[in-house]
């Protein structure tokens, strides 16, 4: 697992702690791979923005279908390793006023 430090993926998050006044404001970053069943990993993608919340239910199923087909013959029986990355800001709340 690779820990990056930085905070380039969510800078608007930051500033708007700063403006809020938090202080002491660290990020840090990892990724880590995430294990699926071609079967999960469909039901995740099918309830993602992009897909389910999106797309007509004919266009889901027609997209699921194609998922399920590219999977079978990339992956076959295989689980899938889905690399996520987790971030985080700690910060310090303002002192009362």
């Amino acid at each position: 697992m690779a820990v990056r430090r930085g905070a380039r993926d969510y800078p608007p998050w930051l500033r708007d702690l700063g403006e809020a006044a938090f202080h002491a404001i660290e990020t840090f970053s990892y990724d880590v791979d995430v294990a699926y069943t071609p079967e999960s990993w469909r039901g995740r993608v099918r309830a993602s923005n992009g897909v389910g919340a999106t797309l007509p239910p004919e266009q889901v199923a027609a997209f699921d279908r194609a998922l399920a087909a590219l999977l079978a013959e990339r992956f076959p029986g295989a689980t899938l390793a889905v690399l996520h990355r987790v971030f985080a800001v700690l910060a310090r709340a303002p002192a009362p006023a």
